[in-house]
């Protein structure tokens, strides 16, 4: 288990439907995050047993009420070992808007940037955002992620209408971040 003094993250399991289901009937988190749309409590089962398949998948707990606030996830970038892209990982997050504002995902963010790469020796870690979600473009400049392209999902899929906001985080950029923020 990863935690602070704040929030833990654990692994998603069937008892986080419900949040899921709020979080997935929501427009709001389909505009901000690209959430899944989930119509249904059955929907967000699965759902929830989906990502408790998924090795880098946590739910974010806030301490005082143990209540789901957020999730959080390590994506495989790729498979191919020649590549180099298991040492690498996409990172997705999305936070209850009841949440936002109060440094919980900047904790959570930590928290699993940390364990990429000090447990899980990971030498990329990428993040996607819509070029609209600038909170979140903010968040991943204050922890050391640096922008890299975007990619135009029109140009590429028919029937996509989107674009998404790459960036890039290695391990020296983690360092020099919390190096600078530890200055006094």
């Amino acid at each position: 288990m990863l935690e602070d003094k704040r929030i833990y993250l654990r692994p998603i399991n069937e008892h986080d439907a419900e949040s899921l289901y709020q979080w997935g009937k929501d427009p709001l988190y389909h505009e901000t995050a690209g959430f899944e749309r989930i119509s249904d409590i059955q929907q967000a089962r699965q759902t929830a047993m989906r990502y408790s398949q998924r090795p880098y998948s946590f739910a974010i707990i806030l301490k005082k009420t143990q209540q789901m606030i957020g999730l959080v996830e390590l994506y495989e970038r790729g498979m191919d070992e020649k590549s180099g892209l298991l040492a690498t990982k996409d990172l997705g997050f999305l936070l209850d808007k009841n949440y936002w504002r109060q440094g919980l995902m900047h904790d959570a963010l930590h928290l699993v940037i940390n364990y990429a790469f000090n447990d899980l020796k990971q030498n990329q870690i990428w993040a996607g955002t819509f070029p609209s979600n600038e909170r979140s473009q903010h968040l991943l400049h204050l922890l050391g992620f640096r922008y890299v392209y975007t990619t135009d999902y029109n140009q590429l899929a028919v029937g996509t209408n989107f674009q998404e906001k790459y960036f890039l985080l290695t391990p020296q950029d983690w360092y020099d971040t919390m190096h600078i923020n530890t200055k006094s």
